[in-house]
């Protein structure tokens, strides 16, 4: 430890000495009725949890010769005058004051609704506001318990309505007394090659900080642990279980990709090349294969695919939609790969006749959406579970398919692609393809941001594109249907305004999420074959659908769509030989949402996209995994801290090597603990 730090340690108290404390067990902490209330109130039942309840902030106390105009500024000061309590608007009063501080008289002024106490000169008030200068200060909440004493910054605690601020300080005052009872989980070797503060140590700073500088290095070796603890119970839960290796004919495969009309990108060919290595291991495949939309992933799933089938085991490819998944039977037989479709839509002697020849061995590859992992189906050998789009299914989804087969392999696919750091924050020990390269030809969609509600910015060229050079068109709306509760561009409105402003001239089609399998699928077999122009549709065309003439898109209310689905989508118009246009369309004033389309004009790659995305909303929201177990930490910002992450991970493995030494039996018993609790897919 920095003997700095040691010179700021604060002092334990003489009164009472440490004493050990049970992590359940707060009563030895002596708290009022009142205290124990507000924990209840705030769900906090253990020693741990208490400790772990950190400030959302910190106020300064300052002398008045530094505060600034509009600091926020905490004080203690002694009335000199009252004015009587006037009314502002309707229930709504305001109190002035004159206060004496630090040798100055300030006006301050108490806003309240209803009943406030009375102030009397001479009363000594402590007073948080904002000062305005020269001396008048708005405040935001006023005390009659003076400031604690020790303290250079002043927590602020999250606290139901109507307690004092200084409640938890005065909680977490007692509970300092027993901080050094807390094991110390990081290994000391660690702490030391990271310059990190010892946790009893960091614990004391981040509620009693003496300066912005201890608070730092307090808050920077509390995340540290944080991220440490997540990722040991990550390797923990995925450690590699033993599995059949496959045995297939390499030549069938090479022959395979030497018949396919375009070469493979050198990204394709080295994934393909990993996935097959992983598959002929006894180790399962844990594998995640990302890239950009139109980089080519299909081809690399179907020859996973195909191994599988040369080694007598099936494989089920999991689709988010059913025209993705009748895409990808499509491709496959394209190939010269027998695929089997099996989706809810098919007729009942259809599901009856497939199920049995799964449960039988008579499909290899069955391909399907969320009908795959029910429980009516049975597989005979499923040695290899492919999820495209992964993102859009929970963790319980994917396992409910994983646990149809006996240790089978996994490949994970998604377009949205991440950081390799975060990759492994979210999923894990998990080994990673990345598809960089795009197919020989294909050219970044041109990408252009107009600030409207209305096509008429680029109709003209719309027209064009349509008439002079047989171009198809997407228009994708943010909803089908108009609603009264939200101003958003209806799909429905825009097909029947363009079918009556075109008439014979432009053909125009309708696609959404609500229509029938069959009404969907004649609908696209009609954009496909040219006979419809123009496809309005919501966002159910983000994937599976592939169009090579439709190059150009239109979106509405571009505002209301992340960036990946922004992505997503205008990469169903870069699958032709010609120049893809996507055009985005919004009226939204705010600044965020103008700096983000803008971005979407700068940026054409994922990664970068992404990357962007990242900062600006963090993984679980671009992934959809919030609702799939992505954690959420205290401290920790996944999308500020991936280095710190990137350690924490190396950290991890080398921890879980050495289980025996002594320095990672906090650890070891922290493990054991949350065994049970911890979920990972």
């Amino acid at each position: 430890m920095p003997t700095k730090q040691d010179a700021n340690k604060p002092k334990k108290s003489s009164s009472r000495k440490s004493k050990p404390i049970e992590p359940s067990e707060l009563d030895v902490l002596k708290l009022t009725p009142t205290q124990k209330e507000i924990l209840g109130h705030k769900r906090i039942h253990t020693f741990s949890e208490l400790i772990h309840t950190y400030p959302l902030r910190y106020t300064h106390i300052l002398p008045s010769d530094q505060w600034q105009d509009g600091d926020e500024v905490l004080f203690e000061g002694i009335v000199q005058s009252v004015k009587s309590n006037q009314r502002v608007s309707r229930g709504r009063v305001v109190t002035r004051l004159k206060v004496w501080f630090d040798h100055k008289e300030f006006d301050v002024s108490i806003f309240s609704y209803g009943y406030f106490p009375a102030i009397s000169q001479e009363d000594q008030l402590t007073i948080c506001g904002i000062f305005h200068e020269p001396n008048t200060i708005g405040s935001l909440w006023t005390s009659r318990q003076p400031l604690p004493e020790g303290y250079a910054l002043y927590p602020n605690y999250s606290m139901p309505p109507k307690v004092r601020r200084d409640t938890m300080i005065r909680i977490m005052d007692k509970a300092m007394d027993y901080v050094d009872t807390i094991p110390d989980r990081v290994p000391q070797r660690l702490r030391e090659k990271y310059r990190l503060l010892k946790q009893n140590d960091a614990l004391r700073y981040v509620h009693k900080p003496q300066s912005e500088q201890q608070l730092y290095q307090a808050v920077r070796s509390l995340k540290y642990e944080e991220f440490l603890c997540f990722h040991c119970a990550r390797l923990m839960q995925s450690e590699r279980i033993e599995k059949e290796a496959k045995v297939f004919d390499t030549e069938m495969i090479e022959r395979k990709i030497r018949s396919l009309p375009y070469p493979l990108t050198p990204d394709q060919r080295k994934s393909i090349d990993q996935i097959l290595a992983d598959m002929r291991e006894s180790i399962a495949m844990y594998r995640l294969l990302q890239g950009d939309v139109g980089c080519g992933k299909t081809i690399v799933a179907a020859m996973a695919a195909y191994a599988c089938a040369l080694a007598n085991q099936q494989c089920a490819l999991l689709a988010p939609t059913e025209i993705l998944a009748r895409q990808h039977v499509k491709s496959f037989e394209g190939l010269g790969i027998p695929a089997t479709l099996y989706c809810s839509s098919l007729k009942a002697n259809e599901k009856r006749k497939i199920l049995r020849d799964l449960k039988y061995g008579k499909i290899q590859i069955v391909v399907g959406t969320h009908s795959l992992f029910q429980e009516a189906v049975e597989y005979d050998n499923l040695g290899l579970v492919i999820a495209d789009e992964q993102q859009r299914f929970g963790v319980l989804q994917r396992r409910a398919l994983i646990e149809k087969g006996h240790q089978p392999d996994v490949l994970l696919m998604s377009a949205t692609p991440i950081p390799r750091t975060a990759a492994h924050f979210i999923y894990g020990d998990i080994d990673l393809s990345v598809i960089h390269t795009m197919p020989l030809g294909r050219m970044p969609v041109l990408t252009k941001y107009f600030e409207s509600s209305s096509m008429k910015p680029v109709l003209a060229r719309i027209i064009e594109g349509i008439e002079k050079e047989g171009r198809q068109v997407y228009v994708v709306c943010p909803a089908i249907e108009e609603n009264l509760e939200e101003e958003v561009t209806a799909a429905k409105k825009i097909y029947e305004g363009m079918v009556s402003v075109f008439k014979d001239r432009i053909s125009v089609g309708l696609l959404h999420g609500k229509m029938t399998t069959e009404q969907k699928e004649d609908i696209m077999q009609e954009f496909k074959a040219g006979n419809i122009q123009i496809l309005v549709s919501t966002t159910v065309i983000e994937v599976g659908i592939d169009v090579a003439n439709a190059t150009m898109m239109v979106i509405y209310d571009a505002h209301r769509f992340g960036l990946s689905t922004l992505h997503q989508l205008r990469g169903r118009c870069a699958r032709g030989k010609k120049q893809g246009e996507c055009y985005l369309l919004s009226s939204s004033k705010t600044p965020e949402s103008k700096l983000r389309l803008k971005k979407m004009e700068e940026l054409d790659n994922g990664f970068d996209l992404s990357a962007y995305d990242l900062e600006l909303r963090g993984p679980g929201d671009i992934l959809g995994t919030r609702q799939s177990g992505l954690p959420a930490f205290i401290l920790g910002d996944a999308s500020k801290d991936l280095k710190m992450m990137d350690c924490c991970a190396y950290d991890a493995r080398e921890i879980l090597a050495n289980p025996q030494d002594e320095q990672n039996r906090n650890m070891m018993a922290y493990l054991s603990l949350v065994r049970d609790k911890v979920t990972i897919d």
